[in-house]
């Protein structure tokens, strides 16, 4: 098979843009971040948009992986769909807007199958699920349908308030509308698929980092900030516990590469919340690596692996000429100073961030995964221009320390669990789609 990016051209695309990346400051906007106003109109919303904030602010970010439990039809993950515009439903058999809505569903499907659109509908995890059998069979529903994970992991990573409730992800995985009406979901993707300048997402630009996603914020050491924006070099890896990691493994990936020491207990925690982390991203292509520190005794380093059940494969990193003061030589090479210590690489192989804080690495890989390969044209562009620049000006000296610039609003948080609740029937008037059903979290027992 043909690797992707190779030869010369794409050899001197990606060194140019590590020259971007130093020379210049990064332009710190979260990548395909957009207002609510420059999405659909207001009353193609629930309660026409209002007090829906939470939700609407999953619009212009990348769609989470849905977690289901059980499918009827075909597994539908939405890595599988990739290219498509994808509906997700979120409804349960007890809901009356919901069964109501079922034959629009059904129609519109029916209709835009064929078009390059696929339609899910995701289950309440809480109840309902012992009548889906027979609800499929008497209305004739053939589109997938899952159960949503046992603590409702799809309904809490999507901000879900109520029942029904509707969502819109185009052909690039970004959400485009959160909790629109099902009446107006045929709309909604006409627009996409006819590419309408309301819904054109803005240029992708290369996006960094708000100081308070990194530790020690604004005030980080020049030492581990030196190499950002460079692109990594190459090491020779002493020896492996677990899973050897080849080169074919990580081109063209995001990876996350942790510096870790067996003996600091506050290591050891942070590596167990990488091996959380990798189990929510390596289904989407990022590779995690962890580096053990030269000092340590590999022995010990196995006894955390074990113990901690730990299945990220841990390089034992080579002893530096430093000396004892020195983490190892991979170490050196990063700026790395102590453990534990996370970094992440994007696609390009450019070292983006150094000391990220475990609460925001999910938001850092969010916003990475979302620059899609066109960015690279916009890098030769603007390497064009940067190289002009130092044509006209041969005696300006290249700063490579990145400027302060104003930082951008980071993805949000994931959303509070919702509070669990035994079911009831949904209120409002079935057949009122504007009226749906209040969300687990506000049904009281």
């Amino acid at each position: 098979m043909e690797r992707p990016f190779v030869g010369s051209r794409w050899h001197s695309i990606l060194v140019r843009m590590a020259g971007i990346l130093a020379i210049s400051a990064a332009v710190e906007i979260p990548v395909y971040s957009q207002s609510l106003e420059n999405t659909f109109p207001k009353e193609w919303y629930v309660r026409d948009g209002e007090g829906l904030e939470e939700l609407r602010n999953l619009e212009g970010k990348p769609a989470q992986e849905i977690s289901i439990a059980e499918w009827k039809g075909e597994a539908s993950p939405l890595a599988q769909l990739k290219g498509k515009v994808i509906v997700l439903d979120f409804w349960a058999t007890w809901c009356g807007p919901c069964m109501a809505a079922i034959p629009k569903n059904i129609e519109f499907i029916n209709k835009y199958k064929d078009k390059g659109v696929a339609l899910i509908g995701i289950h309440d995890a809480k109840s309902g699920w012992d009548s889906v059998d027979k609800v499929i069979s008497e209305k004739g529903i053939e589109y997938p349908v899952g159960l949503d994970a046992a603590e409702g992991d799809s309904a809490k990573a999507y901000a879900l308030k109520f029942w029904p409730t509707y969502f819109v992800i185009d052909r690039d995985g970004i959400v485009r509308g959160a909790g629109i009406k099902p009446n107006k979901i045929e709309e909604a993707v006409e627009m996409i698929l006819g590419g309408s300048s309301i819904m054109s997402p803005p240029v992708t630009k290369i996006a960094s980092f708000p100081d308070r996603w990194f530790l020690g914020g604004d005030k980080r050491s020049k030492e581990s900030q030196s190499i950002v924006g460079k692109k990594i070099p190459k090491f020779e890896i002493k020896d492996w516990i677990g899973s050897k990691l080849e080169r074919d493994d990580w081109e063209q990936r995001v990876r996350v590469v942790q510096f870790v020491r067996p003996e600091l207990s506050p290591s050891i925690d942070q590596l167990a919340k990488l091996q959380s982390v990798s189990e929510r991203f390596a289904k989407q292509g990022v590779v995690f690596v962890a580096v053990c520190d030269a000092r340590s005794d590999k022995s010990r380093m196995e006894s955390v692996v074990d113990e901690k059940r730990i299945e990220i494969p841990i390089a034992m990193d080579r002893p530096s000429e430093k000396g004892a003061n020195s983490i190892g030589s991979m170490g050196d090479s990063l700026g790395i100073q102590f453990a534990p210590t996370t970094l992440v690489v994007d696609r390009a192989g450019v070292l983006r961030a150094s000391g990220v804080k475990p609460d925001f690495l999910d938001n850092m890989l969010n916003q990475l995964l979302a620059e899609s390969t066109p960015i690279l044209e916009t890098v030769v562009d603007e390497a064009d221009k940067v190289e002009e620049r130092k044509a006209d000006s041969p005696k300006e000296k290249t700063d490579n320390k990145a400027s302060d610039v104003t930082p951008a609003t980071p993805a949000p948080a994931t959303p509070a669990p919702a509070t669990s609740a035994p079911a009831t029937s949904a209120p409002g008037n079935p057949s009122r789609e504007d009226s749906p059903a209040p969300s687990s979290e506000s049904k009281k027992p």
